[in-house]
């Protein structure tokens, strides 16, 4: 049987007692007490079971380094010297390829260890040469690390599979393998390295779907997975004992960024490659974090919804040449149960760090996803988002513009990554000037968030935190995020982004309220600068709106006074498990600015207009390599809401009602503000019940930190309803004691939650019903 032979006894090197036994990445030796996980003769008992069998077979030759271990897996399978030697040649003769030297030394370091066996001396020596060539740079590199960048966590993956395949051959080899690991173990342990950086994010990654789930997580746990299985070092314990458990956040974040359609949700850096999981590593890597993360009915969540995914995608979800990290990540005997759909539809994910926060009302196909980014920024490919939101029902309808092209070219340095392509507000300030930034490329102003460039190597956590404030990393951060567990009734996010704008900027504050039940979602926004500008609120899409029955022209068209935006999501996708039917609909009213002017720009040289500097910066449709492929969902069109003048303080109140394609009308929805000037809001007058969410009037900020004095809230507002109506006040004392009186009659004592919301409902109050809402005189916090 392959892999049998004894190469050298165990030792310790780098801070770690290594295996020295083969094979020992990934699958180790029946007689190794090193190490845990697959063995060889499991392997094999694996390979005979119906339950791996379509992970089983590799059939294609030998002309990629990704192929290496596919082959190598074979011959592990099948003892065939052949395909050891073909890849013992192909390591020792073949050039590394362009860019991708670290993963083509991480596939060829696994291959070389299960194939070690069958190799001639000299064909094996040329294989380790290769191996030294392609991660020695990497060892220089790292020593200088960016511990909230990719690249670091590529090179480690190669640095620690490589230096792991060449311990142990000869005195030379092995020593460099020493030195690689002890960077390997100082990258991973020391302190604010990768376990304390990934703990402090909460396991989430903030470098968009591109690569956060590709190209962090991947090379990050398959590294763990290597050491776990060659070395006395079980990471995944190690992680699930001192740092936190961050897989179990990283787990839904994979979960939560998974759309309804099962493609995953456009943020950040997002090219229409990984849009769809499909041909990828996404599935092993979500069935090696359940395997390893600790809570059995976690893990059961986990593989359901990696179950529903291949249903999805079919057999090529996992690509023929990935399926060799099946065989010894997947294991049928776990549970599949519950399902993920228990999980929760409300999900803070990165608290106090990147900040993303997935509102849902259900997880079958039809239902809504509503995400929303913050926090602080930390690389290159996080855009100027901060406060940003996505609208997913039946397909994407509030949507994330700009794809993924060119990096630091015109396109995505004046459009992609920035403000203008996102659900945000702009702020025009006729002093800000277009300036060079990296490789030469004129940046032009957008009315956004601040460019921050070349403020991102941080070295380790701790470096991360001294840059932090003094580079402005800390653009924003959420004030209050709530779910009313009890209920379902709403879901609540405030975020203070005033720093995300600079010094332009006096306060900038989004408030979301979503509620589930009935796809409404009320969008505040209180904008105050030092000086008149200009402000903007946009929302962009897929396919042309409609403003108040009317559709625009391609260009920049004014409805002055306009009110009510509508916009479908129709067609299909064609996945190659199934096909997903869309049919969604998006219907917005703008309540303030009051008379406000609704602008649409799009279509045809206009899709990525900037009308500040009167640019368009759409790059050229290159069929051979297009970011902008459908399923990518750029947009072609946006909606902008403006006063029409500069003034120093704007709010922005949008009422949206979400729905399928099918429904034509928005619901009756009205403003309302309270008589005494201190509260104003949104009611949605459905046929059989209403909802009525308010907040504190006005564009000044609301702070209860400093109490003494204060006079005890008084809130009276007027409406006609005649069906029952939810009441959601937001914005009030926390923790407070609030009597309510409906038509002069008192209703109750309720309690504001620790974000300050109270909410109780009436069976209908008529025309010009009266509601008052009185604080309790020193009924204090609790």
């Amino acid at each position: 049987m392959p892999g049998n032979n004894m190469q050298q006894p165990e030792r310790t090197t780098g801070g770690y007692v290594v295996s020295g036994l083969r094979p020992r990445i990934f699958i180790r030796n029946d007689s190794s007490d090193i190490g845990r996980g697959v063995t060889l003769s499991g392997l094999l008992k694996r390979a005979a079971s119906e339950s791996y069998s379509e992970w089983v077979e590799y059939e294609g030759p030998l002309e990629h380094w990704h192929q290496l271990p596919c082959v190598a897996m074979r011959y592990l399978l099948k003892g065939d010297r052949e395909d050891a030697i073909a890849v013992g040649k192909f390591l020792a003769e073949k050039p590394y390829p362009k860019d991708l030297t670290a993963y083509g030394a991480a596939f060829g370091g696994a291959a070389l260890d299960w194939v070690r066996d069958a190799l001639p001396e000299e064909m094996a020596k040329k294989a380790a040469d290769k191996l030294v060539e392609g991660i020695d740079p990497l060892y220089h590199s790292l020593e200088h690390p960016s511990i909230n960048h990719n690249y670091t966590y590529v090179s480690l993956y190669a640095l620690a599979v490589g230096a792991l395949a060449v311990y142990g051959e000869g005195p030379e080899y092995t020593e460099r393998a020493e030195k690689y690991l002890r960077r390997v173990k100082s990258l991973l342990e020391d302190e604010g390295m990768a376990l304390d950086t990934f703990r402090n994010k909460e396991g989430v990654w903030a470098e968009g779907n591109h690569y956060s789930p590709y190209v962090v997580y991947t090379p990050f746990l398959m590294t763990l997975a290597a050491l776990t299985s060659s070395t006395d070092h079980d990471y995944f314990g190690i992680i699930r004992e001192q740092y936190d458990n961050f897989l179990i956040p990283m787990g839904k974040y994979i979960v939560a960024n998974m759309r309804p359609d099962f493609t995953l949700e456009r943020i950040g850096d997002m090219g229409s490659r990984w849009v769809n999981p499909n041909d990828t590593q996404m599935r092993p890597i979500v069935e090696l974090i359940a395997k390893e993360q600790g809570d059995p009915v976690f893990m059961g969540q986990l593989r359901s919804f990696c179950e529903e995914m291949q249903r999805y995608h079919g057999k090529t979800l996992i690509p023929s040449y990935y399926r060799w990290m099946m065989l010894f990540i997947y294991d049928d005997s776990l549970p599949t149960e519950p399902s993920y759909k228990t999980l929760p539809v409300f999900m803070r994910l990165g608290k106090n760090a990147y900040e993303q926060i997935m509102m849902r009302n259900g997880w079958d196909e039809s239902s809504t996803l509503i995400t929303t980014v913050c926090g602080d920024h930390y690389t290159d490919h996080q855009h100027f988002d901060k406060g940003s939101f996505l609208v997913y029902h039946r397909g994407g309808l509030a949507i994330d513009s700009g794809a993924y092209t060119s990096m630091y070219k015109n396109n995505w340095s004046n459009y992609a990554v920035r403000t203008l392509a996102h659900n945000c507000v702009l702020l025009e300030d006729p002093e800000e000037e277009p300036f060079e930034s990296v490789s030469g490329t004129m940046v032009y102003p957008d009315g956004g968030q601040r460019v921050i460039r070349g403020a991102q190597g941080h070295r380790s956590w701790q470096a991360y935190l001294e840059m932090r404030k003094e580079h402005g990393l800390d653009t924003a951060r959420v004030v209050a995020c709530e779910y009313d567990d009890d209920n379902g009734c709403y879901g609540y996010v405030k975020s203070d982004l005033t720093k995300a704008y600079g010094e332009k900027a006096l306060l900038v504050e989004r408030q979301l309220v979503y509620l589930p039940a009935d796809d409404y979602l009320v969008v505040k926004d209180r904008v105050v600068s030092g000086k008149p500008l200009k402000k903007s609120w946009l929302l962009h899409f897929i396919e042309k709106p409609c403003i108040d029955g009317k559709f625009p022209g391609n260009g920049v068209t004014e409805y002055p006074g306009g009110s009510i935006v509508r916009v479908e999501r129709t067609g299909e996708l064609e996945l190659t498990g199934k096909t997903v039917e869309y049919g969604g609909a998006l219907m917005v009213k703008a309540l303030m600015p009051a008379r406000a002017v609704i602008t649409a720009v799009g279509g045809e040289g206009y899709r990525c207009y900037n009308r500040i500097v009167g640019m368009d910066f759409d790059d050229p449709r290159d069929p051979s390599f297009n970011p902008f492929a459908p399923i990518r969902e750029s947009g072609e069109w946006r909606i902008e809401t403006s006063s029409g003048k500069p003034e120093e303080q704007t709010v922005f109140l949008h009422a949206l009602e979400i729905a399928d394609a099918d429904k034509k009308e928005m619901v009756h929805t009205e403003y309302i503000e309270s008589s005494e000037g201190l509260a104003e809001g949104v009611l949605f007058k459905g046929p059989t019940a209403g909802r009525l969410v308010m907040f504190r009037k006005g564009a000044q900020k609301v702070e209860y930190e400093n109490e003494d004095g204060r006079e005890p809230l008084l809130i009276e507002y007027n409406m006609d309803s005649m069906v029952p109506t939810l009441h959601i006040l937001t914005e009030l004392p926390p923790d407070t004691e609030f009597a309510v009186e409906i038509n002069g009659s008192f209703t109750g004592v309720y309690r504001s939650t620790k974000s300050g919301i109270v909410t109780f409902g009436d069976n209908g109050i008529g025309r010009g019903g009266k509601v008052i809402i009185k604080e309790k005189s020193g009924s204090g916090r609790s």
